[in-house]
């Protein structure tokens, strides 16, 4: 039996960026390109965050349609999650429109437009040690052809080494799909493609670069949807919690093949654009450069 070499070694740190009063640079754009992950320090202000927490409050005491959650046997803890929460949860609506959001994504997206995909809050209570989240691509779940996806993932609570998510630097550079893994259990996920490889013992692969970063709330990760990456449970005596955006360029469009319902709308077909009432159209390079003249 191989022995896990990434498993409980120190990462290398993801290049990061301050853009606590500016956008993301030309640096930064070239560091996602070539690891697949950027760390943009002080993304978030202290009133978005609150803003957030407004909206968690609501999600969570029945404001969202689509929560679930996960209790993982011999955890305490419960590991919470809701995707598509902004269609009912008006402060997360807030939250991704009437911030500053779309620019930070904007900027790292070579696109002449972006839409949002789906907004993504996930919770790890105290007494989850358990609730590993399993080396996966995010692509690997969406209906979609292309590459051009982000999701930026936003810290709201301190998260050290020990919890931090990890990533295979330059895992998403062949833009090859692997098959999905299910975070639930052993099984197979429910929409699994045999069609595609199984996924790598990474944690064994001495070749594989693993980088990750300690954040503070408001601290953001920006990563492309093809790169690996994981996370181990939550062994703090706190709340271990995040809010995604995942925001996808025009080189994306739809494909019609089985996926969960988050990831789909009545109205698109297959070669379909995404824009529609729910993956707007939010930015267009027409827009950014006339609000910057």
């Amino acid at each position: 039996m191989t022995e896990p070499i990434h498993q409980y070694s120190t990462p290398d740190p993801i290049r990061e960026f301050n853009t606590e009063l500016a956008l993301p640079d030309p640096d930064a754009r070239q560091a996602l390109r070539e690891d697949g992950v950027v760390c943009l320090r002080k993304a978030h202000d202290p009133g978005w965050l609150s803003l957030v927490e407004e909206g968690i409050e609501q999600a969570l005491s029945g404001g969202s349609e689509d929560v679930d959650i996960v209790e993982k046997a011999k955890d305490t803890g419960r590991f919470s999650y809701s995707s598509q929460a902004w269609q009912q949860v008006d402060a997360f609506r807030r939250a991704i429109f009437d911030s500053r959001s779309p620019d930070l994504a904007f900027a790292l997206l070579d696109s002449d437009s972006m839409n949002l995909f789906y907004d993504f809050l996930l919770i790890k209570e105290a007494g989850t040690a358990n609730a590993t989240t399993p080396w996966h691509q995010d692509h690997a779940y969406y209906p979609l052809h292309g590459v051009g996806v982000v999701n930026c993932w936003t810290a709201l609570d301190p998260i050290p080494m020990e919890t931090a998510l990890r990533f295979w630097a330059g895992s998403h550079r062949k833009a090859c799909l692997y098959q999905a893994a299910n975070f639930a259990g052993d099984s197979d996920y429910r929409h699994v493609r045999s069609d595609r490889p199984i996924i790598p013992d990474i944690d064994s692969d001495a070749s594989a670069r693993i980088l990750a970063a300690e954040l503070e709330p408001g601290d953001m990760l920006v990563w492309d949807s093809y790169t690996f990456h994981s996370a181990p449970g939550n062994t703090l005596d706190r709340r271990r919690a995040a809010f995604s955006i995942n925001w996808a360029s025009d080189a994306i469009r739809f494909h019609d093949v089985p996926c969960l319902a988050s990831y789909r709308a009545p109205e698109l077909t297959e070669g379909s654009v995404m824009t529609c009432d729910k993956f707007p159209l939010v930015r267009t390079r027409a827009q950014a450069a006339g609000e910057s003249s």
